[in-house]
């Protein structure tokens, strides 16, 4: 190999190593879900039929990071158990545990009592009772 061969070959390989490395980073290694406890639950406690009800849900996160993510929940008859999950997104965060606030929407097809149950935390739950006329 000639030395201009082996310049050429080692400038071609460090310019490939270091176009390898503008690559954009894969950033999913600083995201996560997780269940977040409800703290307090805001908003009316009657309505109507077929009528959006808004409730202001405030939770809690575990670091700077964390913001609303979604909900999970289950209806059995009149009772629906919902879960807060949290999105905690970005590799540095502030040891602070903020509380946060979402708007949860719920509406009835049917008159009745209806029974909200938001996790806390440990398997208690922060119950909102909704009467639909």
């Amino acid at each position: 190999m000639t030395k201009a061969n082996f310049i050429i070959t080692t400038w071609s390989f460090l310019i490939i190593v270091y176009l390898s490395g503008c690559e954009k980073k894969d950033n999913t290694r600083c995201l996560s879900y997780k269940k977040a406890g409800v703290t307090k639950i805001e908003g009316p406690t009657t309505g109507f039929v077929n009528q959006d009800i808004d409730l202001i849900i405030s939770f809690g996160c575990i670091s700077g990071c964390g913001q609303f993510g979604n909900f999970e929940q289950i209806s059995n008859g009149d009772t629906t158990t919902i879960n807060v999950i949290a999105k905690y997104e970005g590799c540095i965060c502030t040891q602070e545990a903020p509380t946060r606030q979402t708007t949860y929407k719920f509406k009835a097809t049917q008159p009745g009592t209806y029974y909200l149950k938001f996790l806390q935390v440990e398997r208690t739950y922060l119950t909102d009772t909704i009467r639909i006329q």
